[in-house]
């Protein structure tokens, strides 16, 4: 048989200051045709799981387009109209010889017009290979799922666990049940449970707590005999969307009734957990003094309000000035976004003495500009490979980035990693690729809010979450909801 692979992701922030457009896409990742196989056959994408798993399974792969860029504010209308073009150009040239479809999404791309944008590139899709040719969705670890985008897929695969530490298995298991469907050889039967909850990002964790305990229950479902795929999602809580927050989707062998109990069921435990979903991260100072006094290193503290992988700008200064002025040593941070500040550091040159403004760019709901004294250590190489286990092998464009050593209170100091493209840092080769060994540093600040967790779990002594300010708050009170459907907790009581 032969498979049509694509991707058109990106996870939208609806309260980003950050506007997504296709340049975005062009410096991220936007390749197309057999560039997409070239590129996918070594990494750790579910694209790239699926390609290995169709030519383990020998069949062929059409490849579309896989386009990918990070998260931020809505994509015009115009640009994503441009994607969908695009993709379904190539797979109306052959979609006479396409036997099913497989498209890797986020689950959360939103336009400025389309809140539920990926069930409309699905509608697309089924417009071009009509009703009879399986469409496979494999979507993100939050994804947000409305009717209208299950309604569109025959199937929909999550991931195993949250943080998706293996996103290829979710390729790999998406393209073997695309198989199964397109052969005939089993008859999927969905049924989609919304849940009233959004789930700060941190507390979907599978690895602990409630979300754990909901993940062994769905894949207890999925054990059972007929079912053919079973996912909870906690959704993307900074989607201003009416079908944001948490979702169970369990599909089963012909049997609707079953799909819908099970389902059902599952939803259940959602309830069940009431008031253990809040998120309560440490004070800025209160962190920084415990990582200061800790006898075990190195200690990470996550910049929870300012995390560019779920849309924040990456320019807040809120952990940058408490370390700065509680006089923190040993200790680096990154990544701060700040093309200004690294075309001043560049000019002077490495080993240069510099006075420089850094960070609040964007504005001021992230912090303040702060003057920083210090010495231009080093370059950096501006194109970075992941060392995983989150997404190895896959390059990290910064674009130009340095790393200055900068002067505390206190005789403090704080190495401190300024890019000019927002990096979420969820990865140790971030840091090793700067010159620093996060091994032998007592403190390392990152901008993350939950993939660091798996990122430096080998790494850290200790790794707390830090109440910094920014549009990723674990507080959803915070945000000037208009779409989102009420009641929903934790907003409103149920």
């Amino acid at each position: 048989m032969r498979f049509a692979i694509g991707a058109i992701w990106h996870q939208t922030n609806s309260f980003s200051p950050v506007p997504t457009t296709l340049e975005d896409f062009a410096a991220y990742r936007y390749v197309q045709g057999d560039a997409l196989i070239d590129t996918a056959s070594a990494g750790h994408t579910a694209l790239a799981g699926a390609i290995r798993t169709a030519a383990h399974l020998s069949h062929d792969v059409l490849p579309l387009i896989e386009a990918r860029a990070p998260s931020g504010g809505p994509l015009s209308d115009a640009d994503f109209e441009r994607l969908t073009s695009e993709l379904c150009s190539r797979l109306r040239e052959a979609r006479d010889a396409i036997d099913g479809v497989l498209l890797d999404l986020s689950g959360g791309l939103i336009t400025t017009s389309d809140p539920d944008a990926e069930a409309t590139l699905l509608t697309s899709v089924r417009e071009v290979v009509g009703g009879a040719v399986p469409i496979v969705a494999a979507v993100g670890p939050h994804a947000n799922l409305s009717p209208r985008l299950v309604d569109a897929a025959t199937l929909l695969v999550g991931p195993s666990a949250v943080p998706d530490a293996d996103p290829a298995a979710r390729g790999e298991r998406a393209v073997a049940l695309l198989a199964l469907v397109a052969s005939g050889e089993v008859k999927p039967a969905v049924a989609l449970r919304q849940v009233p909850l959004l789930v700060p990002l941190p507390a979907q964790d599978t690895g602990a707590g409630a979300m754990a305990e909901i993940a062994e229950l769905a894949r207890q479902c999925e054990r059972e005999p007929g079912v053919l795929c079973a996912m909870v999602t906690g959704g993307f809580p900074y989607a201003d969307v009416p079908h944001a927050g948490a979702a169970v989707v369990v599909a089963t062998h012909g049997d609707s009734t079953r799909a819908a109990d099970l389902a059902a069921t599952v939803e259940a435990a959602f309830a069940e957990r009431n008031g253990q979903w809040t998120v309560n991260p440490a004070n800025i100072e209160a962190a920084i003094h415990d990582a200061m006094a800790a006898r075990e290193h190195p200690f990470v503290l996550a910049d929870t309000g300012d995390d560019p992988g779920a849309g924040g700008p990456g320019d807040g200064t809120g952990l940058l000035w408490g370390l700065l002025d509680l006089g923190a040593r040993g200790a680096a941070i990154g990544v701060i976004t700040d093309p200004e500040a690294v075309d001043a550091a560049i000019a002077a040159g490495v080993g240069a003495e510099v006075t420089l403004s850094v960070g609040a760019r964007r504005d001021r709901l992230h912090g303040y500009p702060i003057d920083v004294h210090g010495r231009v250590a080093s370059i950096g190489p501006g194109k970075i490979v992941r060392e995983g286990p989150l997404d190895s092998g896959l390059e990290i464009d910064m674009g130009r980035s340095v790393v200055v050593e900068a002067r505390g209170r206190h005789e403090g100091d704080v190495a401190i990693i300024l890019a000019e493209r927002r990096v979420e840092l969820d990865d140790p080769a971030i840091f090793r690729a700067h010159g620093i060994d996060p091994a032998t540093m007592r403190i390392l600040a990152v901008k993350s809010s939950l993939r660091y967790r798996v990122g430096f779990g080998a790494v850290a002594s200790k790794m707390v979450a830090v109440a910094t300010p920014g549009v990723t708050v674990p507080d959803f009170a915070f945000f000037p909801y208009q779409r989102l459907r009420r009641p929903i907790a934790p907003l409103d009581p149920l």
